[in-house]
């Protein structure tokens, strides 16, 4: 399991996506639970380890009466947005599972921004356990461990048991209006990570031109 090189974000950054079958998306306006195991990813070879998290987040969804929801969440740039279906044509080619094609919305955001905001890299997978408004109640990297799961399941009841928050409490929501989005630059290999002073860093991999 890695670690978080800094402080980061309290809430989710806002950011928009389409189901695999074609439904825009909007979050946290669309979080399908009151909790959300939010599972992103940036490259094609992590979709294995993605699942793992998924599968886990499923058994604990299971008692919950549909309060915890599970959504794996590859990254593409938000340019490829123009290109409608087309541009998440790779993913839904290598989704052959119903529960995984469910449960999978790519998103599309600035890549670079997004990194930042949440201090994380291209190389692993990353799990945030989101409240209705898009608060962070809980973020776990990388393979899973027992530890993680204990405070996952802790994390869960403490979301669960609190009072559900609308979407709109996200704090970015009442600025977005008054924002212009930056154009996105897409993911290359001079981008440098977050935790650049980390030894052994990852490579830097685009993950926004998925293959058809």
């Amino acid at each position: 399991m890695g670690l978080f090189s800094s402080a980061p974000a309290t809430h989710f950054p806002l950011a928009t996506g389409r189901t695999l079958d074609g439904d825009d998306v909007r979050f946290p306006q669309d979080l399908p639970g009151d909790a959300t195991l939010l599972i992103v990813y940036f490259q094609d070879d992590l979709d294995p380890l993605a699942d793992q998290w998924a599968r886990l987040g499923e058994r604990m969804a299971e008692p919950l009466d549909g309060r915890l929801a599970v959504v794996e969440a590859p990254i593409v740039g938000r340019t490829f947005k123009l290109l409608g279906d087309l541009g998440t044509m790779g993913i839904r080619g290598q989704v052959d599972d119903e529960a995984e094609h469910a449960r999978t919305i790519p998103l599309y955001v600035d890549t670079k921004v997004f990194r930042k905001t949440l201090s994380i890299k291209t190389g692993d997978v990353y799990a945030f356990l989101l409240a209705r408004d898009g608060r962070i109640a809980w973020r776990g990297e990388g393979a899973i461990d027992m530890d993680e799961i204990h405070e996952l399941e802790a994390a869960v009841a403490g979301v669960l048991a609190s009072p559900i928050p609308p979407p709109t409490d996200h704090p970015d929501l009442d600025a977005e209006a008054d924002e212009v989005e930056p154009e996105d630059e897409g993911l290359t290999t001079d981008d440098e990570p977050p935790d650049a002073d980390a030894s052994g860093a990852d490579a830097e991999v685009d993950r926004s031109a998925p293959e058809a």
